[in-house]
């Protein structure tokens, strides 16, 4: 069986930049506009895999881990794509589910010169897992379950929780706005889903304020990011967090950043260092990926990782 399964999607990104992009600064944040209609010339274009699953998959794999990836896709050119690249990165693919009715999942992102992003993502397949999608047995067998957002698919959610309750796996969870939206309407209560560690960034943990006392009642570990501003390690039965600084590395892609950390992170907890020496694992990573375009080029070894 496997150390480590990741249960998340899968999907191509496209990544254009653009000198000619207007970034225009408002109360509600900055936007990027172009005028509708024209046509514009970009400075770079590239196509790479992403998806929290995906990148988490092969993250874990770069660490030494021995993974395998649950996530969804279509049966078309972009899936061949992603199979190929988990392939390349031993990452196993036996619970990948191929559906040929439906389309592999994908993301176009338009960058700043400031390496911000805006991202306009078709979820596709990956949105789309069902409890019968989920390798039960190899859930209850896994030492470690990382799970990223599945688009809120509750019925395989409750699949994933009863596999964690009869098995013997660890699990870290990186929700999205979908398992936000859960959590916030009481569908999702940190008893839901045995969980060690949780990790989001501050605007997530945000949004559901109302819950945060509930989770960290129950969650060991809860990592809090803020980009450049660092973030907080919240662990459990300790009143106050503990805060942690930014890497303070200029970015070109901010794509990525959360599940490296997030790999990172984990990956430090699994080899039995201290929460704060984990915390410089994630920072290690996120800093080495924000550093080239896409969520995985700069992806780091254990050694790698691990360095003094």
């Amino acid at each position: 069986m496997y150390d480590l399964i990741t249960i998340g999607s899968a999907l191509i990104d496209i990544f254009i930049r653009s000198k000619q992009f207007i970034l225009r600064p408002t109360s509600k944040g900055t936007l990027i506009c172009q005028l509708y209609g024209e046509k514009i010339d970009v400075d770079s274009f590239l196509i790479a895999t992403g998806g929290g699953g995906s990148n988490a998959a092969v993250g874990f794999a770069r660490a030494g881990f021995n993974v395998a990836t649950v996530t969804e896709t279509g049966k078309d050119t972009l899936a061949d794509l992603l199979l190929s690249e988990f392939h390349k990165e031993c990452v196993a693919t036996n619970y990948v589910a191929q559906e040929r009715r439906e389309e592999t999942g994908g993301s176009v992102i338009m960058l700043g010169e400031d390496g911000g992003r805006t991202v306009m993502v078709h979820r596709g397949a990956s949105s789309l897992l069902d409890p019968h999608d989920i390798p039960m047995r190899a859930v209850k067998k896994a030492d470690w379950i990382h799970l990223s957002s599945i688009a809120g698919r509750l019925p395989a959610l409750w699949a994933i929780a009863a596999g964690l309750k009869e098995g013997s796996a660890s699990c870290s969870w990186n929700p999205g706005q979908a398992e936000l939206d859960l959590i916030n309407a009481g569908e999702l209560t940190a008893q839901s889903l045995p969980c060690q560690i949780l990790v989001m960034n501050a605007e997530e943990w945000k949004k559901m304020r109302l819950k945060q006392q509930a989770f960290r009642a129950i969650i060991p570990e809860i990592v809090v990011t803020e980009g450049g501003k660092g973030g907080k390690l919240y662990l459990k039965g300790e009143r106050r967090p503990q805060s942690f600084e930014s890497s303070g590395i200029k970015s070109v892609d901010v794509t990525g950043a959360g599940d490296s950390f997030a790999v990172g992170y984990i990956t430090a907890r699994v080899k039995g260092k201290q929460p704060m020496v984990a915390v410089e694992w994630g920072k290690r990573n996120a800093a080495s990926v924000i550093q080239y375009l896409g969520a995985k080029k700069g992806l780091l070894t254990l050694a790698e990782l691990s360095k003094p």
